[in-house]
């Protein structure tokens, strides 16, 4: 829209108002294109339904703009939001028009469980683990358990009992899950070659699903054992797969079955909620040859052959897109999905880090409340919409987000994003790097394009920073002037520590247009650090994480031998139990006890000891002066604990000791270290504590 085809473009504007104004134009824009291609690829007998559809919508988008409440961004919301923003918005999200085969009603079909779309995306695990075609599941799954056919049939239908619920219909995708799981939980009590993996799918995925309460009977398993899916499919394409659905490259079974499964399940809330669901749209409505919701009623009473066939067009029409370049056909589908496969693991660290942990069962929800709401413009001002902000940070929609100052900072918004318009500029140089900066990040989309680079990249690779501007317009001396102040910005951050002179902020427009100014031009050259890392910063010595653990443990277990040393005239007592590297313990000097703390770390390369004992609480008035002079009298180290409750601090005296490098002479130094500290410590509490004995 702004960008590349399928780019995604961030835009500053200073004003609330510019928001709305500059969204509805790409709104209008984006409406051009949709209905243009809708209008080419849907059948010629519905297009005087659907132009009816279109002028309705008008309508309706005209009197939302009238009211001045419609046409906003989106707001922070678990219902998937439609309204009149574009006809997108209109047709696909929300609910849709009523009484008509919409987009939305395609979409929301793929989650009702009783419809001919609601195992579209599943998987037949059974079929995946027994490693052959789905249309050998029944069999193989009966040599696998031992049985005849028949009789496997019987005990997988008693099986399935306690995966149904309990209702006067079952619905398809219910009967569905339920003979997988029952099937599952057969192969994993059954030694053999499948039995692993059987259980490590039926932990991951069934065992947690029982319904409550679940039917009494079950109704024959029929051909849920041979049911072929997107993903069965997928599987016969091996270079779509590759591009779209990589098979997981861990070896331990657990994790990379939760990695395939997270794939599975983000990449089928991508196809139904963004910008995929067109090509389905268009898929459905060719197949019924009509927009009326008695042809979608007879569409779930289809044979199994035509849910088959819809499966196969759409993975025809995605290897169709793959093979072609974008350039000749533009952004579509494939793409959308390529960048979510190559980017899993980054848009999930940045989006949904907690999914990883997640129960499998709840993924469907957890990313379709991530995706819902998707719209092809963002608009953002106010407050910081945190779904429109994961959404910008996934591939697909909002392939525009338009916002004030309010995203200058505090977000990243660089995984998809390599252009930056600011419509509304800043005179303060940083401000305008803070901007740029929510693109110009580590693992950018810019930086992961340019890494992969064996050569200079041209410009058009490289991160886009845009200033429209009117030519012979005091716009034109703004923005030359923010350029001047931010090429300056630039080098004294990289080439010199020289402060940059005040610049004004009043512009002379007669003065500057009298100047002739020199073509608007990006600086050519690499900017030179003042602080370069020259080869020899690199060279360093490597060392051995295993041996670095080994040294560890053998200094802890060392340090842990200290509770054993009695040190004579100050029997201690240490705590059972402790953190590693620390011991604490009591003293007893004279009729009074000290409570120590022994800490192990290191200085240097030698291991140290701190021992620390507090003297008392006093007030923060109270002897500072007497307490300096005895700093300096008995060079002792003191602490000072504040306890801002209390309105008072815990005076301590700290010493430290190195030790040797053999461990024999380690009781002769605990000595020489408790009795310095006791003793100081002792000295600090006769003079100015005497007769309170608060640590006792």
């Amino acid at each position: 829209m702004l960008g590349r085809p399928g780019g995604k473009t961030l835009v500053f504007v200073r004003r609330v108002a510019s928001v709305k104004e500059l969204k509805r134009k790409l709104d209008e824009r984006y409406d051009k294109w949709l209905l243009a291609r809708l209008r080419r690829e849907l059948p010629e007998e519905v297009l005087p339904r659907f132009k009816g559809l279109v002028e309705r919508y008008q309508v309706e988008r005209r009197e939302a703009l009238e009211r001045e409440h419609d046409l906003e961004w989106v707001r922070e919301s678990d219902a998937d939001r439609g309204g009149a923003d574009t006809f997108f918005a209109w047709f696909f999200r929300g609910e849709g028009p009523p009484r008509i085969v919409s987009g939305a009603n395609i979409q929301q079909r793929f989650t009702q469980r009783g419809t001919a779309y609601s195992t579209f995306f599943e998987d037949n695990y059974v079929a995946w683990v027994l490693g052959g075609d789905p249309d050998e599941a029944d069999t193989r799954l009966a040599s696998a358990l031992g049985l005849e056919l028949d009789l496997m049939r019987h005990n997988l239908r008693a099986l399935s009992v306690r995966f149904l619920p309990r209702v006067k219909r079952l619905a398809r995708a219910d009967r569905f899950e339920a003979v997988q799981a029952a099937a599952i939980e057969a192969l994993k009590d059954k030694p053999g070659p499948f039995q692993m993996l059987a259980r490590t799918v039926w932990a991951e995925r069934f065992e947690s699903t029982f319904p409550m309460p679940h039917a009494s009977t079950a109704p024959e398993i029929g051909d849920w054992l041979e049911q072929r899916t997107f993903f069965t499919e997928i599987r016969r394409r091996p270079a779509l797969r590759d591009a779209i659905w990589p098979e997981p490259t861990i070896r331990d079974l657990g994790e990379a079955f939760r990695e395939q499964e997270l794939r599975r399940q983000l990449l089928a809330a991508t196809v139904r909620l963004g910008h995929g669901i067109i090509d389905i749209y268009v898929m459905t409505i060719r197949r019924l040859g009509s927009m009326e919701l008695r042809a979608q009623e007879n569409l779930d009473i289809e044979s199994v052959n035509a849910e088959l066939s819809r499966i196969e067009e759409y993975l025809t029409l995605l290897e169709h897109q793959m093979a072609q370049p974008k350039v000749e056909r533009g952004w579509g589908a494939f793409d959308e999905l390529a960048d979510l496969s190559n980017n899993f693991a980054l848009i999930l660290d940045v989006n949904v880090p907690d999914a990883r942990d997640e129960p499998l069962a709840e993924l469907g929800t957890l990313f379709g409340r991530l995706l819902r709401q998707q719209q092809p413009v963002g608009g953002m001002a106010g407050q910081v919409n945190q779904t429109l902000v994961r959404q910008f940070r996934m591939p697909g929609y909002p392939l525009v987000l338009i916002t004030t100052d309010l995203l200058q900072e505090g977000e990243d918004l660089h995984t998809f994003c390599s252009a930056v318009h600011h419509y509304g500029i800043s005179w303060t140089s940083s401000a305008m790097e803070q901007r740029i900066g929510r693109i110009d990040r580590v693992r950018s989309q810019t930086d992961r394009r340019l890494s992969a680079l064996s050569t200079s990249p041209s410009p058009d690779q490289k991160l886009q920073v845009y200033f429209p501007h009117l030519q012979d317009t005091v716009e034109f001396l703004q923005v030359r002037r923010v350029l001047d102040r931010m090429d300056a910005f630039l080098r004294l951050m990289h080439e010199s520590l020289t402060v940059a002179g005040k610049g004004e902020r009043r512009i002379d427009t007669t003065k500057e247009f009298e100047r002739s100014y020199r073509p608007l031009n990006a600086r050519p050259q690499t900017l030179r650090s003042s602080f370069p890392v020259r080869p020899e910063h690199l060279v360093g010595e490597g060392s051995d994480v295993g041996a670095v653990m080994v040294e560890v443990g053998r200094l802890t277990e060392r340090f842990e031998r200290l509770r054993d040393i009695q040190v004579p005239g100050i029997p201690t007592e240490w705590a059972a139990t402790s953190l590693p590297g620390s011991l604490l313990g009591i003293a007893k000097v004279k009729n009074r006890v000290q409570p120590l703390a022994l800490l192990l770390d290191l200085y240097g390369s030698r291991p140290r000891v701190r021992c620390i004992s507090p003297v008392g609480r006093v007030h923060p008035d109270a002897y500072e002066d007497g307490v300096i002079v005895s700093v300096w009298r008995l060079g002792a180290r003191i602490g000072a604990i504040l306890d801002e409750e209390a309105g008072s601090y815990v005076l301590t005296v700290e010493e430290d000791v190195l030790l040797t490098a053999e461990s024999q002479y380690d009781a002769a130094r605990l000595q020489a270290l408790l009795n310095r500290v006791v003793d100081q410590a002792d000295r600090l509490e006769q003079e100015y504590l005497p007769g309170l004995e608060q640590f006792s």
